[in-house]
């Protein structure tokens, strides 16, 4: 079990050129990949009495992951755990996967078991890397640009979320930092539920 926590912030412009920005501030490019995830939550569920944070929390995600930089494609199912605080920021979130060979089989074996999908995500995603700081720039199809970067318990200067907050900042990168805890699954939902 995978047990971090991470900022998620909206990018202002095009991603695009934040990409060019990331790398004229000296980042390389480390990972591209796109991943594919079907969103799958108990038949039973009754999401109209539900928030949205309340059914993702309830969600198997299966993940079909196409790396381009390395010409390989992983398969696999997740569960996340995530505690959030009374701000709605997360504050602890641990994490739980299961390699599978085929996302149909999988997706059929859970509607076998009593789950039903409620959605699809496809993103485009790349890593970037500078003096052992992980920034992620995601790119959620007919959705959010966004980056993620996750706290690292041996880099001191990105070992906790208010010290990743503070790094972002200083590297005057355009980021929209009003919401640094954006929830890419729970945007999405409230689009398909028509929540706002």
């Amino acid at each position: 079990m995978k047990k971090s926590n991470e900022v998620t912030l909206r990018i202002k412009g095009d991603i695009n050129e934040f990409k060019k920005t990331l790398e004229e501030k000296g980042y390389k490019q480390t990972d591209h990949y796109i991943l594919y995830d079907a969103f799958m939550v108990p038949e039973n569920l009754e999401i109209e009495k539900l928030s949205t944070r309340d059914i993702i929390s309830k969600a198997i995600i299966i993940r079909k992951v196409e790396d381009i930089a390395k010409n390989e494609t992983r398969r696999d199912m997740s569960y996340k755990m995530k505690k959030f605080n009374e701000k709605g920021e997360i504050v602890e979130q641990k994490s739980t996967r299961l390699k599978v060979l085929d996302c149909d089989d999988a997706e059929n074996f859970m509607s076998t078991i009593g789950y039903k999908k409620i959605m699809n995500i496809t993103e485009e995603d790349c890593g970037y890397q500078k003096d052992g700081k992980n920034i992620t720039t995601k790119d959620v199809k007919n959705g959010d640009k966004m980056i993620e970067s996750e706290t690292e318990e041996n880099n001191p200067e990105f070992d906790t979320i208010e010290k990743i907050k503070e790094c972002l900042k200083a590297e005057g990168l355009p980021l929209e930092f009003n919401d640094c805890f954006i929830k890419k699954a729970e945007v999405e939902l409230n689009k398909i539920l028509n929540r706002n």
